[in-house]
């Protein structure tokens, strides 16, 4: 039996001295309880049992150390300027890495990839966007008398 939806009752022997609590246990409960769980609704699968009580204090929640802005060995290695682009631009300088088989033909495939999305592009420009706008602007105007 799953229970999706429950009551927790806590009592020391008597049902009449039972507390109802939802999701935590009170703190004035320092010993061992008489612990019954029922589904919402169902009281016939209400389910009873002397629990073993023991209290032990939370951990202590450590938070991470926030970033701290500073210089490391390496400065200037984030900065990006105009250099860094037209270093980036030269063609000789975008294989240097290649080290291995495997990256050189991940390296090709990505280039023919972006030379066939750059194809599609200009073809469906060429072939249905310019067209059906010539299309679409020749109807619009009044014909010529």
């Amino acid at each position: 039996m799953t229970f999706e939806s429950f009551s927790i009752e806590i009592g020391t022997a008597t049902r009449t001295k039972f507390t109802a609590t939802i999701g935590g246990i009170p703190t004035g409960i320092i010993s061992d309880r008489y612990v019954c769980l029922q589904p919402a609704g169902d009281a016939g699968a209400e389910q009873c049992k002397w629990l073993k009580y023991e209290a032990s204090p939370l951990r202590e929640r450590h938070m991470a150390h926030r970033w701290q802005a500073g210089i490391d060995n390496c400065p200037g290695c984030n900065e990006r300027g105009i250099e860094n682009f037209l270093l980036n631009l030269d063609p000789r300088q975008w294989f240097n890495g290649l080290n291995s088989t495997t990256e050189a033909v991940t390296c090709a495939l990505e280039i023919a990839l972006i030379i066939v999305s750059i194809l599609a592009t200009v073809l469906i420009c060429t072939k249905c966007i310019i067209p059906l706008a010539k299309c679409t602007i020749s109807l619009s105007k009044p014909p010529k008398k």
